[in-house]
């Protein structure tokens, strides 16, 4: 799989410029790297996670392991 959004991070932190996937894409056809049969295949380019997630935000949820835990059953052991 071809992964454009690791691509496109290469090609900003070497020439600081920020492309759109799609320029990104066309450029590595353009070079070569890329066919345009590889290119027109969905299953092959990797386009970002929009197609599965509602955003591509990273985001981290902590929750508390101790709020599942029953702690009347705990003292009532005791």
């Amino acid at each position: 799989m071809i992964n454009l959004i690791y691509i496109r991070a290469a090609i900003r932190e070497r020439t600081g410029q920020e492309l759109p996937i799609e320029e990104v894409l066309r450029l590595l056809v353009e070079e070569g790297l890329v066919t345009k049969a590889q290119a027109r295949n969905r299953d092959l380019i990797f386009r970002g996670y929009a197609e599965y997630f509602e955003t591509e935000e990273a985001s981290k949820t902590f929750e508390d392991p101790r709020q599942f835990i029953d702690r009347k059953a705990i003292n009532e052991d005791e």
